[in-house]
């Protein structure tokens, strides 16, 4: 399975970090490895991050149509970059790839759409739905039958309770923490270390202990 990263900054590193855990489990003749071709971005990239893991730049954002690859990640950090790159990578024909980490726990009732990426150390209780183009970042806590939408970033130690709703393009920052059954609108900010204890509107950056926001 061949597929090209779109973005080659730290998130992408992220991203190869799974794919090459994914791999070492795998035989090199068993045709289940990933072969990441290359890196798109319409900068240059570091390279003391890529150059001795065999990855290199072969182009930019716009060559996605130039690459012999059949899917892509979309390695934005954050959400609207996510979608961008990946409207993209869609329109180019590619489809997204899902990637998780061995490390991670998903029971087998867990839905994943397309082009997911769940690093290593997130547990995830039954009843999951993790939308497209998501990113659960190290030692994420999802609770039972909660909805993660299309390109959320859940950052590190995030908790999220059951019953939650997190719609599209949510941020839930690095060690924040939804309780059972909040709704959190699509495009908002949940600050790091902020507690929503009940449901956030969308658009809006949501900060402290109980989270707060700008009507």
């Amino acid at each position: 399975m061949r597929v090209v990263l779109l973005a080659g900054g730290g998130h992408a590193s992220d991203v190869l970090g799974v794919i090459e855990a994914r791999n070492a489990y795998i035989s090199e003749d068993s045709g289940r490895r990933i072969e990441v071709v290359g890196i798109l971005d319409d900068n240059e990239i570091d390279p003391k991050r890529f150059s001795h893991r065999g990855i290199a730049q072969i182009g930019r954002i716009s060559d996605v149509n130039k690459v012999d690859a059949g899917h892509f990640i979309s390695c934005a950090g954050f959400p609207k970059g996510r979608k961008y790159l990946a409207d993209i990578g869609l329109n180019a024909g590619l489809r997204g790839l899902t990637v998780i980490h061995p490390l991670a726990w998903l029971p087998e009732d867990v839905v994943v759409d397309e082009g997911s990426v769940i690093l290593a150390g997130v547990c995830s209780s039954p009843g999951v739905k993790i939308g497209a183009h998501a990113y659960l970042s190290h030692g994420s806590l999802v609770g039972h039958d909660t909805v993660i939408g299309d390109f959320s970033s859940i950052m590190p130690n995030v908790n999220v309770c059951g019953d939650a709703t997190i719609s599209e393009g949510v941020t839930l920052g690095a060690s924040s923490t939804v309780l059972q059954g909040v709704s959190i609108g699509a495009w908002s900010t949940i600050g790091a270390g902020a507690l929503a204890v009940k449901d956030v509107p969308a658009n809006v950056v949501a900060k402290g202990v109980p989270a707060k926001w700008d009507s």
